[in-house]
């Protein structure tokens, strides 16, 4: 997997200059040019533990989604499951499953300068996976980054950074593709374009993409024959509800993006873009009767998104940017406002799990989203620089979840109708933040920097549940708090070719209102304290913003004449009020009843390895590897886990190896390359159920390409051995062997891409 490579690697200059399919061999000291920082910096100069996969590798690799990049990359791992995916980094997580509606992500995403953390809304995931199309590049910071992108960035932060409009010049690339998968998928097409028209030359241009991209499935839905679902079937009188299907699990994403560049001047910048994508996934992708097989009730009527009886998963976002830029010499200054609308509908079936009712629920939320960040980077050509910026951010998420009833017979009926409730669920954020940073060159190539970000915020959630399902209720709770993160950075490079630095830093995850314990029950005394304990009943209805501490060692460097470029770094993590579910004290004390609190702590460590290597001019290598140890600290026998049990949804190794060559045939530029990474084993919950074990896989992709003048015919093979392992299994369900989401079987395919 190339991560870093400078032979794989392009500057914003390197792209605007070359072809997206060129396999000409690059020059072995061209650096890759970041701004994790906030600053335009060289990746082997930024002092923190970061990865980049660059527009050569997105276009060589044939990278489209998340699961084809971040899987293998050290110290990070991506799960996927019908609604979303969930990114981990360094281990950082208690929820990998539908965490928007829980505590939240760990890791920050951003596209651009657009955050998109949450967008997935309250019936997704996290954040809506946005295609790998005209992407300059993707970094992926690991470790927190609380002081420059704030919320959520505990575990780090994943950037996709779109290429820019380029003044002067008419360009464009167009590709298409076929490709089929083995097993019970099929065939899979993509087509994308782009093209850089300038309006007024050196002044006006206009960069606009769009693409298409079908997926068939990799599952088939076999309810009528499994004895399972039959037996349940006749018990409910549910038969009317049970169907078979194939292709279950495909999926279409159609999207595309406009940028326009104002420059009037030299120093002065304004960027305009405009983002749509719409996701449409037919069934739920998963098995749990078989391998690539499920067997489950289908879906109300009433919940048959585009006629999916088997359930279904559509999203869309719309995202609006505008980023001026003004550069006064001495330093930049730079203004952003992001505007994003997205919407999720899923439906899915209440049997894909146990307990085994005809009973399917549709969740339909909607997400809206403004932010704006001001910010002044100095540029004082001395041993004194500093960035100072305020932030905001308010955020509208509504979501509906709607639950029906299919069985017939009354005496065995679960609900006495075919509704059988609702849950309506409305939350708000508001959010300023302001942060900074100060560096200071103490002497030649020794540098310190301290930064800090102050945030305030308050959020509002407004319940309201009906029907036999949840009761009839209805409740607003409010939380409103500040807090504070910093860090520090020592930095020296002894050389022009190594860096060495220590770090620490911190992040956080904004709290939320609870629902809490109800005052009736477990405060008896009405004294406002729950009974047998000493905490107050209003503080179990909000969490607090949980907090993690990172202490980190790492080095850079290259060696013989750069053909050798690696870096390193170990590292130890604190987490603190990580949100757990816990409980009020037994009777006759208390009542017994759980809430969410703030009531765990956990501790990660690791080290983390990657390089490149140009063995020859002709010949590369990318090698990674991590190792993380990610703990509880502290018992949560509510959840039964205690101090020492692994948190979930990270493999303690993972490792990636990629070896590319290039060489002439007739005339003609052409490479081959192999991709292989290994993901270890890894948990889907907190206590280690044994039916949520998933991972222990290694994965080879082969590619290659050759060139005829601009036109480029790419033949590649993905799962090259046909692996056959769970990706991510999110639910402890011991009475399905089965029950998971598996690695996409072998793909083989062709691609056809022409530039001009």
């Amino acid at each position: 997997m190339a991560i870093v490579s400078p032979a794989f690697g392009q500057t914003s200059e390197a792209v605007e200059s070359s072809d997206s399919v060129s396999t000409e061999t690059e020059d072995v000291s061209q650096e890759i040019i970041v701004t994790a920082t906030k600053r335009a910096e060289s990746v082997q100069d930024v002092p923190l533990s970061i990865s980049v996969v660059t527009a050569d590798e997105i276009s060589k690799r044939g990278l489209v989604s998340a699961e084809d990049y971040l899987r293998g990359i050290p110290g990070v791992n991506q799960t996927t499951d019908p609604v979303g995916s969930s990114i981990i980094i360094r281990g950082l997580e208690t929820s990998p499953s539908f965490q928007n509606y829980s505590s939240g992500t760990t890791v920050a995403t951003y596209f651009g300068e657009t955050p998109i953390t949450n967008s997935g809304g309250l019936a997704a995931n996290t954040n809506v996976d946005i295609k790998l199309v005209d992407i300059e590049r993707v970094e992926v910071l690991r470790g927190p980054q609380g002081t420059a992108f704030g919320n959520s960035s505990l575990g780090g932060a994943v950037r996709q950074i779109p290429v820019a409009p380029k003044l002067g010049r008419l360009e464009g690339h167009v590709g298409a593709g076929y490709s089929r998968t083995g097993g019970y998928g099929s065939d899979n097409y993509m087509i994308q374009g782009t093209i850089n028209v300038p309006i007024i030359n050196d002044i006006v241009s206009v960069r606009a993409s769009a693409y298409h991209f079908s997926d068939s499935g990799i599952y088939r839905k076999n309810a009528t024959t499994d004895p399972t679902i039959q037996e349940a079937a006749a018990f409910y009188g549910a038969e009317g509800a049970v169907s078979d299907d194939t292709n279950v699990g495909s999926s279409k994403f159609t999207g595309g993006r406009i940028a326009v560049l104002i420059r009037p001047t030299d120093d002065l910048s304004l960027t305009l873009s405009y983002l749509s994508q719409k996701t449409e996934l037919n069934g739920n992708a998963l098995a749990n009767s078989g391998r690539f097989e499920q067997a489950i009730f289908d879906v109300a009527p009433s919940h048959a998104i585009r006629g999916q009886r088997g359930g279904a998963s559509d999203m869309k976002i719309d995202l609006f940017n505008a980023t001026l830029e003004y550069s006064l010499g001495w330093g930049s200054l730079l203004a952003t406002y992001s505007h994003i609308d997205s919407w999720a509908l899923n439906s899915s079936s209440f049997s894909q799990s146990q307990p085994i009712w005809p009973l399917s629920y549709i969740q339909d939320g909607k997400h809206e989203e403004d932010s704006g960040e001001i910010r002044f980077a100095s540029d004082l050509g001395g041993r004194f620089n500093f960035l100072v910026g305020v932030y905001a951010e308010k955020v509208k998420d509504n979501a509906i979840f709607d639950y029906r009833y299919l069985g017939t017979r009354a005496d065995t009926a679960l609900f006495s109708q075919e509704f059988a409730g609702d849950f309506l669920d409305n939350r708000r954020l508001t959010q300023k933040a302001a942060f900074g940073e100060l560096s200071y060159e103490i002497v030649d190539g020794l540098t310190a920097t301290v930064g800090g970000r102050y945030y305030d915020y308050s959020r509002t959630v407004s319940e309201m549940t009906s029907g036999e399902f949840f009761g009839d209720s209805s409740d607003t709770r409010e939380t409103k708090s500040n807090g504070s993160t910093f860090r520090g950075n020592l930095s020296w490079k002894p050389g022009p070719n190594t860096l060495l630095y220590a770090s620490w830093s911190e992040g956080f995850r904004l709290g939320k209102p609870e629902a809490g314990l109800p005052s009736g029950v477990c405060d008896v005394n009405n004294d406002g304290i729950v009974d047998g304990s000493t905490i107050t009943i209003e503080s179990t209805r909000s969490l607090e913003s949980d907090k993690v501490r990172n202490y980190e060692l790492g080095t850079k460097f290259s060696l013989f004449q750069k053909r050798l470029t690696a870096s390193a770094a170990v590292f130890l993590m604190d987490w603190d009020g990580v949100p757990f579910r816990t409980a009020a004290p037994d009777a006759p004390e208390g009542c017994g009843l759980t809430y969410n609190a703030n009531a765990g702590k956990a501790r990660t460590k690791g080290a983390e390895f990657q390089a490149s290597l140009a063995i020859t001019d002709a010949l590369r290598a990318d090698f990674g590897a991590s190792y993380i140890d990610a703990k509880l600290a502290q018992d949560a026998p509510a959840l039964g886990a205690f101090d020492g049990d692994r948190l979930p949804g990270s493999p303690k190794v993972n490792a990636n190896l990629s070896l590319q060559y290039d060489f002439m045939v007739a005339g003609r530029d052409v490479f081959i390359r192999a991709d292989s990474i290994y993901v270890g084993s890894f948990y889907g919950d907190v206590y280690q159920s044994p039916a949520t074990k998933a991972g222990d896989y290694v994965k080879i992709d082969l590619s290659g390409r050759i060139m005829f003048g601009r036109v480029g015919l790419d033949i590649y093979v993905q799962n090259l051995m046909n692996e056959d392992s769970y990706t991510f299994r999110g639910t402890s369900d011991a009475g399905r062997e089965f029950f998971g989401f598996r690695m996409r079987p072998r793909t083989v395919g062709a691609r056809l891409n022409y530039n001009f």
